[in-house]
């Protein structure tokens, strides 16, 4: 079954909020750069797992939905 925008954004949030979580305990600190290409490829990994035959611009959408996501996830602060 395929998952709906609100099941992306909860997992791209709670993935970000996670990783801050671990940045935070490692004594981390990114730049906006390095968590902008975090984000994208969380995007991408979400995507290969996600193995649904949609279309491009679908692809780009959820894409672009997770990215948000995990970016507001991260900067929100710890769960």
């Amino acid at each position: 079954m395929p998952e709906s925008k609100e099941q992306i954004q909860q997992e791209a949030y709670v993935q970000g909020q996670q990783m801050k979580q671990w940045h935070n305990q490692q004594q981390r600190v990114l730049t906006e750069e390095a968590l902008a290409i975090l984000a994208a490829d969380f995007a991408q990994i979400s995507l290969f797992k996600s193995n649904q035959q949609v279309s491009v611009a679908a692809t780009h959408e959820r894409a672009g939905v997770c990215i948000r996501a995990f970016l507001e996830g991260y900067s929100s602060g710890l769960a």
